[in-house]
């Protein structure tokens, strides 16, 4: 792990996510690239793409021991997931891939996290897991109101392409920057 970062000493934003191996990160950044470069904005680093499962915001160092207990003591589903369509979300102004459905098994990661998160401390969040992929940020040009962007399909299904990461954000001149602290396996 990193050390405390300028402006917020001893302390890291860090969320939890399904972090995509290689090969399906490659292939979801190809199959969301027409529908990115039709919208304009800040595409999303292929490094960077990621399902958001619960943020933590900012974490004091000392407490980041329990927070990777937690995912080291889980057995995790594996999740599937198939982007099929790319919707626009005018408040945040953010173009996301979206999957043919909410998966069981992520509702179970998502519920097991906040179970432990809130023994920590953490609060959960009121909304309802909403499985999404962030394509482009600050969209300049959105796609007309109603309008779905289909998303090709792409060859990498497999359970076995995402992880459950401990993810830190960090921000810089350059834009953020995700490094997972930790990855553990979707394994039954």
């Amino acid at each position: 792990m990193n050390g405390p970062r300028p402006g917020r000493p001893g302390r890291r934003r860090l969320f939890f996510a399904l972090w995509p191996e290689p090969a399906l990160r490659r292939a979801l950044d190809r199959a969301t690239a027409d529908a990115a470069s039709r919208a304009a904005g800040n595409r999303m680093p292929a490094a960077n793409l990621h399902v958001t499962l619960a943020f933590l915001g900012l974490v004091p160092e000392g407490g980041v021991p329990d927070i990777l207990a937690i995912g080291h003591r889980g057995r995790w589903p594996r999740v599937q997931l198939d982007f099929d369509r790319v919707e626009y979300w005018p408040k945040p102004r953010v173009l996301v891939a979206m999957p043919v459905a909410v998966p069981e098994a992520g509702i179970r990661i998502v519920a097991s996290l906040w179970e432990s998160l809130e023994r920590l401390g953490f609060e959960r969040e009121a909304r309802p897991w909403q499985p999404h992929l962030t394509i482009v940020r600050k969209v300049s040009r959105p796609p007309p109101r109603g309008e779905e962007l289909p998303i090709p399909r792409h060859p990498v299904r497999d359970g076995f392409a995402w992880k459950l990461a401990l993810v830190e954000s960090v921000t810089d001149p350059a834009g953020a920057r995700y490094t997972p602290l930790a990855r553990w396996p979707l394994d039954h």
